[in-house]
């Protein structure tokens, strides 16, 4: 009678090439995956900026009038991260605050990798994203999609929109919008988008909002 089990060594080669194969596709899944997290979690900000903002309008009046400080530049015409800290801070308490829903705000030095800026006020959302905000030109709002987990990079894990003042509304936001990508009116087109994400990883809101906040093959950066 014929034996017709597997050797151990036949076995032991086909668990081999499973392992292989999976080593292979794993990273792939994986990084579709972390895609997709992050284009919900994205799309899903952008709509509860626009809703809080929207609902702070019927409080407070238009965001044209609301009253923020401009950049604060220190002796030397530097900006001063203190002052620009408690001018934002007291911005987004009176405006922001009240109608978005957190589990904790800090004033907490935090340095970005990319653009170095430091940002002292800190604010965790409910889905665990992490929204530093900044006094500039306009109110600079970066958001950390997965938290302090690294790499804390824009483009990669932190993404970058803006709220807007006149005159600086239409000179960054373009039209009558207020809260915007990151200048969008410097990319014109998706071309346009693709060439500033890959000089400057700010302006990456813009091609993933031309990309319906999806992440396309060509995105310049690996997530």
């Amino acid at each position: 009678m014929r034996n017709n089990a597997f050797t151990l060594a036949e076995v032991l080669i086909t668990l081999g090439i499973i392992g292989i194969v999976a080593a292979m596709t794993m990273p792939s899944i994986t990084a579709n995956s972390r895609k997709k997290e992050y284009s919900s979690k994205i799309k899903k900000i952008y709509s509860t900026m626009q809703q809080a903002i929207m609902r702070s309008e019927v409080d407070n009046s238009e965001s044209i009038y609301w009253e923020k400080s401009e950049e604060i530049k220190d002796e030397d015409g530097h900006t001063d991260q203190i002052a620009n800290a408690q001018a934002g801070e007291k911005f987004f308490n009176s405006y922001i605050k009240p109608y978005i829903k957190y589990t904790s705000i800090t004033s907490k030095k935090i340095t970005d990798g990319v653009s170095n800026i430091d940002y002292s006020l800190k604010v965790t959302l409910t889905d665990g994203t992490i929204m530093y905000w900044h006094n500039g030109t306009c109110s600079d709002m970066i958001f950390d999609l997965n938290g302090d987990k690294n790499p804390n990079k824009e483009g990669y894990d932190r993404f970058r929109f803006l709220l807007c003042k006149e005159p600086y509304a239409k000179s960054f936001c373009g039209g009558n919008k207020h809260f915007c990508t990151y200048n969008p009116v410097k990319s014109p087109t998706r071309e346009d988008a693709i060439t500033n994400c890959k000089a400057d990883a700010k302006y990456c809101t813009v091609l993933l909002q031309y990309d319906n906040w999806e992440f396309k093959d060509d995105y310049p950066y690996k997530i």
